[in-house]
């Protein structure tokens, strides 16, 4: 891979060096995965991936020559698991319990039944009683559908020359609407007024005798008065009177609606009380509607009825995200990952769609599975690993081609990908992620056309002495981060985005949620993942009437291009041959073109290992047998 004299980037002879690096990384020289020990370890005169390549051919008689020859030949092709995932275990208790505690959250429970909120104002006539202005009024709380308020109360009551006048109720409306404010079971007449927060009157009702009083007023969200009120003088002749006034919202037509439509009770209280104060779902509403069918120990048929039929009509609609809508049909009508659950313990256990009869368990482990990021990515089975919450953001700084470094396996096909993204389209990798607030992001990819999306958690894999086992933080030379640190999290959640991603069959690998089932694969369709972008469909070589030029090679990096180069030849073998610095190229390995000096004439050229970069023109990548992918816009 490099000549053992050049001394340009590598002292070679430092051996005690490279026997420290398992001890820096915490991760096994492996032959057939890029990790930085393995770089060093191996010998020099070997393809690092013709061993692999050789198992992979063995054991998959179907794989195609695209398969056998991507940017990393991979390993798990053809094993039914990936192989490295123990099939048929049992989710443990605490897995089942990570879920359903996070399901306890008050955020996603929507399923209390409504109701009256009943209050008392009984006065005592002393100088000034509680509610006798507006300034001290009674609140009597937020008024939204099926949740009204109702206060018991007299009025005109007097001792001495102390005469009760008026009774003041604050209260808010929560979303607008029709508000009716109904003054019954009188005894004497009384009056009802209605004022806007400024204490503007906008409606009164004062009928003679005991009739009961009513006011009804579409009102916009905001705070108002209501104010009973008894005056013993013409034209009224106010008397002293008990009273019950309540203050209540009427349905709307999309509440009425979704009322008719929903059967079961515990899904018709989940739907009516997400949209109390918006006619709009958010992903906290709709997680919250689908865990109201766990309320009876399994999802009864009119409950996957009900939950099917509100998908329809409510949730594929413009008023919910679009993550969201993914997220749910892979819920409520099914998908090829929920055949299996593996949780964090890399021990896969049957799972199964959603159908009548679902245990409330199973129920959980689906939400879990697609909104919570709980069924995280099985762990290579020889790797000492285990998940680890990771500290740090999102992103540090903006996105960079240098926030990417590969670890213990060869993803350097989608890494490679992802940086050259991040340098030529970064609003791409910002859109990518959305930051659901609870310690989740959804990733975004295309996927045969289609937009698809993905939950990942802060959980990450990690080595026995606490660093990341696979891609992390970049620019800091190759050295893999400790997990708990602050970090930049965005290269290892889009790592992890894509294993889990891999479980669904629609990006071309193994099938199976792992790290090992994306060992190896092609950066051009990693790219329309990432992208949604068309890119080459075959690598293009370097030489001839039908190979890239060096103009035409400029032109591609120089403009927002997502431009990857892989396929070296036997020049990189350290033989000593060859322009300088062909020799500390790797051979079937992935890279990012990020740019191009036109002083040098070289191009610069990034190894996901976040080390090794390479500097060559345009004949040093010909004579290397170099061929790059890249995206058509």
């Amino acid at each position: 891979m490099f000549e053992p004299t050049n001394n340009e980037q590598f002292d070679l002879t430092q051996s005690n060096a490279i026997g420290n690096l398992d001890a820096q990384f915490g991760i096994n020289d492996k032959n057939c995965e890029p990790n930085k020990a393995s770089s060093f370890g191996i010998n020099l005169e070997v393809d690092p991936w013709a061993e692999l390549k050789t198992i992979s051919a063995k054991t998959n008689s179907h794989a195609s020559t695209d398969d056998l020859t991507g940017d990393e030949a991979s390993a798990s092709q053809g094993f039914n698991a990936g192989g490295n995932i123990i099939q048929g275990g049992n989710t443990t208790l605490a897995e089942k319990n990570e879920v359903a505690d996070l399901l306890d959250d008050s955020r996603y429970n929507r399923d209390d039944v409504s109701g009256t909120r009943t209050f008392s104002n009984v006065e005592w006539i002393s100088q000034f009683d509680r509610g006798d202005s507006r300034g001290n009024a009674h609140d009597v709380g937020t008024i939204v559908y099926r949740e009204n308020a109702v206060i018991n109360g007299n009025i005109g009551r007097t001792m001495g020359r102390v005469r009760d006048k008026d009774d003041y109720f604050k209260f808010s409306v929560g979303k607008a609407g029709d508000i009716e404010l109904s003054l019954t079971g009188l005894g004497g007449n009384t009056g009802l007024a209605l004022y806007n927060s400024r204490g503007k009157m906008l409606d009164f009702s004062d009928k003679s005798g005991i009739a009961s009083e009513t006011i009804s007023q579409n009102l916009a969200k905001g705070d108002y008065y209501a104010r009973v009120y008894n005056y013993n003088k013409a034209p009224w002749n106010h008397s002293t009177s008990n009273y019950s006034l309540n203050i209540e919202r009427k349905a709307d037509a999309l509440e009425s609606f979704w009322q008719n439509k929903i059967i079961d009770k515990s899904i018709e209280n989940a739907a009516l009380n997400s949209i109390k104060y918006e006619n709009h779902l958010s992903r906290e509403d709709v997680i919250g509607i689908i865990n109201s069918s766990r309320d009876m120990g399994s999802v009864h048929s009119s409950e996957v009825t009900d939950l099917r039929n509100f998908y329809d009509y409510a949730i594929d609609t413009t008023h919910v995200r679009d993550d969201v809508k993914v997220l749910s049909e892979k819920v409520l009508f099914g998908n090829r990952s929920n055949q299996w659950y593996t949780g964090s313990d890399s021990v896969r256990d049957t799972l199964g769609n959603l159908a009548a009869g679902t245990s409330s368990t199973d129920m959980s482990l689906l939400i879990g599975k697609h909104f919570l990021g709980t069924d995280r990515p099985a762990i290579e089975s020889d790797d000492t690993g285990s998940y680890t919450q990771a500290g740090g953001t999102l992103f540090k700084n903006g996105v960079s081609h240098d926030d990417i470094d590969q670890g213990a396996v060869g993803t350097c096909f989608v890494l490679s990908a992802l940086a050259g993204t991040a340098n030529d389209k970064p609003s791409v990798i910002n859109n990518m992620f959305k930051d659901n607030g609870d310690g989740t992001w959804t990733v975004k990819f295309t996927t045969n056309g289609d937009t698809d999306y993905v939950t990942v958690d802060r959980m990450m894999a990690t080595s026995a002495n606490g660093r990341y086992l696979y891609a992390n933080d970049g620019g800091d030379g190759g050295n893999q981060n400790m997990v708990a640190a602050d970090n930049e999290l965005w290269g290892a959640l889009a790592e992890k985005a894509y294993a889990q991603l891999n479980e669904s069959n629609e990006i071309g690998q193994d099938g199976t949620n792992s790290y090992g089932g994306i060992s190896g694969g092609n950066s051009a369709t990693a790219t329309t993942h990432i992208t949604g972008l068309s890119a080459t469909s075959e690598a293009v070589n370097l030489n001839g009437i039908n190979g890239v030029s060096n103009a035409e090679l400029i032109n591609y990096v120089n403009s927002d291009r997502v431009v990857t180069v892989r396929g070296f030849n036997g020049l990189a073998t350290g033989s000593g041959s060859g322009p300088t610095n062909i020799s500390s190229a790797v051979q079937s390995h992935a890279y990012s073109i990020v740019g191009y000096d036109s002083a040098t004439g070289r191009f610069d050229i990034r190894n996901p290992w976040d080390n090794q970069h390479l500097s060559l023109t345009h004949d040093q990548l010909r004579q290397l047998g170099a061929d790059i992918r890249y995206s058509l816009s």
